[in-house]
């Protein structure tokens, strides 16, 4: 977690809040456990009654298409083979953790709700 900016876990939690289906895209999966077990720690005293799955192979991809939420990680080498295939429903949140972008599919909409700017006095 310490490689991800403030404002995009607050980005993150607010799509695990809002019960959203969240893909976080890592290089080295290794890593990607630690992130969404501090991710899910982040909810309490909310807990975290869904899927978890640390790492999304080719042979589990339909799971994307669940219409329940969940937590997914993946490598970004499976991502680039998996993630041009086909078209996933509108209200994934996609997350890049090495580049701290979040990705969109080409239904996908910004729903999450931005920050207000910080006021200067």
């Amino acid at each position: 977690m310490q490689t991800v900016k403030p404002e995009k876990i607050i980005q993150l939690f607010t799509a695990l809040l809002l019960e959203r289906k969240v893909v976080l895209i890592k290089e080295k999966i290794g890593d990607i456990a630690l992130i969404m077990q501090s991710l899910i720690s982040l909810l309490n005293p909310f807990t975290w009654h869904f899927t978890i799955i640390t790492y999304l192979t080719e042979e589990l991809v339909e799971f994307l298409e669940a219409p329940v939420p969940y937590l997914i990680g993946v490598s970004k080498k499976t991502w680039e083979e998996i993630g041009q295939i086909k078209e996933y429903p509108s209200d994934i949140v996609i997350f890049d953790l090495e580049s701290q972008e979040r990705k969109f599919t080409n239904r996908t909409q910004s729903d999450l709700v931005n920050l207000p700017k910080a006021q200067r006095t």
